[in-house]
């Protein structure tokens, strides 16, 4: 059974995603991508609102490729999960613990080069051309290579995944962190045509919002250790239950 805590945790860790530093930058070349637009026209206030219902067409074909591969994932992670269900205890604390350097990591605490790489996504020409038609496999080429800095959050709904230990559950889990991520680049797209400006005013908040996102990583990740997630899970679905 999943529980309300879990589906929470998963979407805001695809929230925090969205807003990582390294992401928001990117987000008009992404549109630029799913929307078959360029740059050029996208800069040009007269003629953004031409391309408002392909930004939108665009952007949810790119948000259902990568949670297509998300989902996937998720499934994985549980049926891992699964697996060693017998050492249930044994895989929150090891979740527990990956969760707690996740965390700290993304607060700036500890440091791990291979995670402040900031990896443009490379697309074949002939991908990136095809506007939205090619948008789904814009979004399935960005979950297979996804930006190594939101890493920890990604690894946060694996983590939860695994410790659910049922694939359908993991199939939900991933799927409501892929609307964390997917639901504001939605929301991006139908309001860039009149807000051009707001993947820079996103950038301002960007890292206010990581390090909060990072110290509640770690609460997660120390509640998983401590056995206390349970206990939280349990406690929620009862009072969430109709008596």
């Amino acid at each position: 059974m999943i529980s309300l805590a879990s589906l929470v945790a998963t979407f805001v860790a695809g929230l925090a995603s969205f807003l990582a530093p390294c992401s928001v930058p990117l987000l008009p070349a992404y549109l630029s991508a799913v929307s078959g637009a360029a740059a050029a026209d996208l800069a040009d206030h007269t003629r953004r609102r031409d391309f408002r219902g392909r930004l939108l067409a665009g952007s949810l074909l790119y948000v259902a490729g990568f949670t297509t591969v998300f989902i996937l994932l998720g499934i994985g992670a549980a049926g891992i999960g699964h697996s060693v269900r017998q050492a249930e205890r044994a895989v929150e604390i090891v979740g527990g613990v990956l969760l707690v350097v996740f965390g700290l990591i993304v607060c700036g605490v500890l440091r791990l080069p291979i995670l402040e790489r900031v990896r443009g996504l490379s697309l074949p020409d002939r991908l990136r051309n095809r506007g939205v038609a090619g948008a789904y496999l814009v979004g399935v080429v960005f979950g297979i290579g996804w930006t190594p800095c939101v890493g920890p959050y990604l690894g946060a709904a694996f983590v939860l995944a695994a410790s659910s230990a049922h694939v359908a559950s993991g199939a939900v889990l991933l799927a409501a962190y892929s609307i964390g991520l997917g639901l504001p680049f939605v929301v991006i797209a139908l309001l860039y045509a009149s807000l051009p400006n707001l993947p820079r005013r996103l950038s301002g908040l960007s890292g206010p919002l990581t390090r909060v996102g990072g110290i509640l990583t770690v609460a997660l990740g120390v509640l998983l250790l401590s056995g206390w997630y349970t206990h939280l899970t349990s406690y929620l679905a009862q009072i969430s239950t109709p008596s």
